[in-house]
This record gives structure tokens, C-alpha cells and sequence, in this order.
């Protein structure tokens, strides 16, 4: 699947989203969420998502996602030296609702790029309606000059 924003395209295997879906299944009717880990083309107009990184330390209900990071610092490194692969966003769950962000999610965002340790400008949003059975809907976001716009 490839999506555009302005001359940035991004690219995620159909694979990648159906694995994201099925993880936050078993979470449902609560939120869920991970990390998005990938890396830009050399001219910096292409954005692979490659893979995911689920939550294992987190809060939740069917309104609000929050996860801790620090925890996965030496595997950000890894990934980084091993695969060249590094962390370029977020994905949480929206169960039984739309997938859009929320205010709390675009403050969430904002803070992220402010981080002096994650080094990001742009970071992505991944969120998906999810139901008790089905992918529902997702869209993808990029924090541009404090604001979350679309991928089309």
C-alpha cells in the first residue's frame, strides 16, 4: 500500500497492517498501540514502514492509550545498527470509533518531536477503527509544523 503527502510517499505492506491489527485484537475494547519503525529513501521523498514494535508496558481503556519507551532503548539500537531500520512514529487503536486523532493525540505527537532523544521532526500516526471483528478504517498522519495532516 502507498500513500502520499505533498512529495513525501509512504510505503507499508498490506502484511504490516493486517499483523498490527490481529496484535490489537485480543486488547479490544480497549486501545492498543506500538511503534512504527522504518527508514527514509536516500533523497528522503520515500518513508518504508517495515515493521512494528507493540506496547508491553502500558495503560488503557476504551478512550486512551499510553505507553512507556524507555524500556525499549537497546532494541531502537539494534534495529538501528543491525537492519538500518529506526523509530519514525506511533499506531494505537481507536475501538469502535473513527479513525481519527484526537486532540490528545495530536499533543501526544508534538511531544514526541519536541523529545531531545527521539530526534524525529515529522513522526507518523498510524490509527485504526477497529470492531470486535474487523479492521474497521486506519489513516496514516504526519506531524507537519505542529499539526497531524493526512496521507491520501
Amino acid at each position: 500500500m502507498t500513500k502520499h503527502y505533498k512529495n513525501l510517499k509512504l510505503v507499508v505492506e498490506d502484511s504490516l497492517l493486517e499483523s498490527i491489527y490481529q496484535s490489537s485484537c485480543v486488547h479490544y475494547p480497549k486501545e492498543y498501540g506500538g511503534f512504527l519503525i522504518g527508514k527514509y529513501s536516500n533523497d528522503f521523498k520515500t518513508l518504508y514502514i517495515e515493521q512494528s514494535i507493540t506496547a508491553e508496558i502500558f495503560k488503557s481503556s476504551r478512550v486512551e492509550f499510553t505507553r512507556e519507551s524507555n524500556y525499549l532503548k537497546s532494541e531502537f539500537e539494534k534495529l538501528f545498527i543491525n537492519k538500518g531500520l529506526y523509530y519514525v512514529g506511533e499506531w494505537h487503536t481507536h475501538p469502535d470509533g473513527e479513525a481519527w486523532y484526537s486532540s490528545t493525540d495530536l499533543s501526544a505527537m508534538i511531544s514526541i518531536a519536541r523529545e531531545k532523544n527521539v530526534k524525529i521532526d515529522n513522526p507518523i500516526l498510524l490509527i485504526l477503527s477497529i470492531t470486535s471483528d474487523s479492521l474497521k478504517d486506519f489513516n496514516f498522519f504526519i506531524l507537519n509544523n505542529e499539526r497531524l495532516e493526512l496521507y491520501e
